[in-house]
């Protein structure tokens, strides 16, 4: 037998890894074992050996975009360097001007107010997400600076340039979670000590407001995350009883994430124990076996080509009191009241304010959440505490997305229960991108 009483057999069967066979060219089906041929590396980008990959229009759009932004504040070039924090989601920037970086590749980046854009990795080249660019140099991993500081040298026309460097700090909008910023420190001190007529600035505000309102093929990606994290959720729902093993229950979730498309790796906020006395939020369960009563609650991040969706689904580990059962009605109320508030027009504050509920003859108090999705920890993010009045003035506009996921605080005591779902603003209100019921999932 394998684990938790499943043959290898059945696993396989059951976590679809035959489908995952199919997939394999014929040649390598009919013998059994991967090609013994060698081929030389592609030369040029082709779906043959391609990931989830936007369009040429898609880049055109966008670089044109950026540049305007840079005009506008007099910016030269803007430099990215390897930044593969919070999950792969430090690298937003240079996914969103290259879509190079997938599962923590280090990617440097030049992209200039105009002419060719330059992207370093640590094989030159053709990539699977490579079809935007012609220009992909190899260069060793840890060597930033040194690598923009060469470009530089061969560009001297930047050398006294005005040079935005990405992830230096944040803003209301993008690396909402890392306000002390993420460049590497020595790779920035190196081009500050190489070129002393250049001017070093922030590229976070332009980037950012670049990144806000989203396209039609961006919501596209995002609405194929979704369905990823909805399906990752059928997966927890499926698993999560009484006597596995949390870790088995993660792994089956990581391998319905990979088997759907999904961009590795995703995060999985996990919350779980007895109903009313949880373990506090985790991003990797412990050795833990669950237990009936036990509750579940996950973040589930959906990833396709880099963009990151995002659903939140309570698991109840056997019967389900009633108290929770109305609950979770309170935190699905104020879920859809937000949803209708999130016009273009709409400042947070009213959103926050239209999911402000209470009930259970006074017990029960939603906390609404909301914040930003897209490429990186994207703003605005509103969670927890009194939020600064700068973010709760920030208006929404056509095509931003976020994630709502209100949680229910039960006699004081926080992770009772949520449920969440990533929406885009429209003119009808935050439209849902996710098509599962609002429900409590239980587990008998």
């Amino acid at each position: 037998m394998g684990i938790d009483g499943f043959s290898r057999r059945d696993f396989l069967i059951n976590t679809g890894m035959a489908s995952a066979a199919a997939m394999l060219p014929a040649e390598m089906r009919a013998q059994g074992s991967p090609s013994q041929s060698v081929q030389a590396p592609p030369e040029a980008w082709s779906t043959e050996w391609a990931s989830a990959v936007l369009s040429l229009d898609e880049r055109d759009r966008r670089w044109a975009k950026v540049r305007k932004l840079m005009s506008r504040d007099g910016v030269d070039v803007i430099v990215c360097f390897p930044c593969t924090s919070s999950h792969d989601r430090g690298a937003a920037d240079s996914r969103y001007l290259t879509q190079l970086g997938e599962n923590a590749d280090e990617t440097n980046v030049a992209f200039p107010i105009e002419g060719e854009v330059t992207a370093w990795l640590s094989r030159g080249g053709v990539w699977p997400t490579s079809n935007w660019l012609t220009h992909i140099l190899p260069t060793p991993r840890g060597t930033g600076g040194a690598t923009i500081s060469k470009w530089l040298r061969e560009n001297p026309q930047f050398q006294s340039s005005r040079i935005a460097i990405a992830a230096l700090d944040s803003t209301p909008l993008t690396r909402v979670r890392a306000i002390e910023g993420e460049a590497p420190w020595r790779s920035v001190e190196i081009l500050k000590q190489g070129f002393p007529k250049a001017q070093f600035i922030s590229a976070s505000p332009i980037l950012g407001e670049a990144r806000y309102q989203k396209s039609e093929e961006e919501i596209s990606f995002l609405r194929k995350g979704t369905h990823v994290a909805e399906l990752t959720a059928e997966t927890l729902h499926q698993y999560a009883r009484e006597g596995t093993r949390e870790r088995h229950v993660f792994a089956q979730m990581m391998f319905t994430s990979a088997d759907a498309g999904g961009t590795f790796t995703p995060m999985f906020g996990w919350v779980s124990g007895p109903l009313g006395h949880t373990y506090h939020r985790i991003e990797q369960p412990t050795f833990r076996t669950l237990k009936r009563g036990d509750v579940v609650e996950c973040e589930i991040e959906g990833r396709w080509g880099g963009y990151v969706a995002q659903v939140d689904r309570t698991v109840m580990v056997g019967p389900a009191p009633q108290e929770l059962e109305d609950g979770m009605k309170l935190v699905f109320e104020s879920f859809n009241r937000m949803a209708e508030k999130m016009k273009p027009g709409a400042t947070m504050r009213e959103i926050l304010e239209a999911g402000q509920i209470k009930g259970l003859n006074g017990r029960a108090q939603v906390e609404p959440i909301v914040h930003g999705r897209g490429l990186g920890d994207d703003g605005p993010l509103l969670v927890g505490g009194r939020p600064d009045e700068n973010l709760l003035n920030i208006q929404v506009v056509n095509n931003c997305t976020f994630i709502i996921k209100p949680g229910l605080k039960l006699a004081g005591v926080a992770d009772y229960c949520r449920w969440g779902d990533t929406v885009v603003v429209g003119s009808q209100g935050g439209q849902r991108l996710g098509h599962s019921p609002q429900e409590l999932l239980v587990r008998s």
